[in-house]
């Protein structure tokens, strides 16, 4: 009974649902709306390859949310060009952080024009007690 609980806790902690954490993002490169608090960390890992220009960025107003996203080459030991990495993308939400907010992600080449190659927002909101504001 103590091994099942612990699995669906754990199952529901790695699907990015509700507690102060830290918690890995099921579905990345998907539209999500995600409800935090203050102390929350989420992570996720993004294919890209910067050897041929793809990276991810980011874009996100609030102060209250930090993102950072850290670019990992992918093996290129055996002489092959373009070989795929990953962007590593952390948020964390700083104190006193209110909501809502939407961080809008793209994957694209930083010197062209044009719309990315691909893109998606993950909406966060403030979760106060067992409802969020908004429901």
């Amino acid at each position: 009974m103590k091994a099942a609980l612990l699995a669906l806790a754990t199952l529901l902690l790695a699907c990015g649902c509700e507690g102060i954490g830290h918690r890995i993002v099921c579905d990345p490169g998907k539209n999500q709306v995600l409800r935090v608090v203050s102390g929350d960390r989420l992570y996720f890992d993004l294919k890209e390859n910067a050897s041929t220009g793809f990276t991810w960025d980011y874009t996100c107003s609030d102060p209250d949310v930090e993102v950072t996203i850290d670019h990992e080459a992918g093996d290129d030991s055996d002489g092959r060009c373009g070989v795929p990495g990953v962007a590593k993308v952390r948020i964390r939400i700083h104190r006193g952080y209110d909501g809502p907010s939407t961080i809008r992600f793209r994957l694209r080449r930083p010197w062209e024009k044009g719309p990315p190659s691909k893109e998606f927002n993950i909406t966060l909101y403030k979760r106060t007690g067992d409802v969020a504001f908004w429901e």
